[in-house]
């Protein structure tokens, strides 16, 4: 997130939060678990979402989509949900309560979508055509033009991988000559 943040790129963040790490609760491990407010650090904007209530992960991601689009850098959408199964096959689950996995699973999302949300698997799948074909034809664009440029001069190879920002004695210089 920090040289998203830094060079403020068009970028969205998705951090499933689903309480364990592979065997130990986040609240065992981290003295915050509010984990959208890691992004504050970076100045980045960041919501926490229901990550089991489709329609408000989609209306949270536009909004963070929407924000990127207008040219202020990345966001984060924080997607608060569970895991029902253990972290793998090797993994017995016998650090989570069976009553806990019962609860949660109250709230399963696979469950019926509310009525007037038609969501199928051939909807699903056209629009994922759709997608990749409009994706294909954006790389295509993309490589047709990177291809007929000029080449990236050999002294501008390290432009960009640090900050530009100005270094802390020439910070102190400006600031003395804006003092006097």
């Amino acid at each position: 997130m920090n040289p998203a943040a830094l060079w403020r790129l068009p970028a969205l963040f998705a951090c499933e939060n689903n309480l364990y790490a592979m065997g130990t609760a986040i609240d065992r491990t981290q003295a915050v678990t509010d984990l959208a407010l890691r992004a504050s650090s970076h100045g980045m904007p960041a919501w926490p979402v229901d990550g089991m209530d489709v329609l408000a992960v989609e209306e949270t991601a536009a909004r963070a989509i929407e924000v990127i689009r207008a040219g202020h850098g990345p966001c984060l959408v924080e997607l608060r949900t569970y895991r029902f199964r253990s972290h793998s096959m090797y993994d017995p689950d016998r650090y989570r309560d069976k009553v806990e996995i019962a609860r949660w699973k109250e709230h399963d999302p696979s469950t019926p979508l509310p009525p007037g949300c038609v969501l199928t698997a051939t909807s699903m799948n056209q629009a994922l055509d759709a997608f990749e074909r409009e994706l294909a034809d954006e790389l295509s664009r993309a490589i047709e033009a990177a291809e007929v440029g000029p080449l990236e001069p050999a002294e501008d190879l390290t432009r960009f991988v640090y900050s530009e920002r100005p270094q802390p004695q020439e910070h102190r210089e400006r600031t003395a000559k804006a003092r006097s």
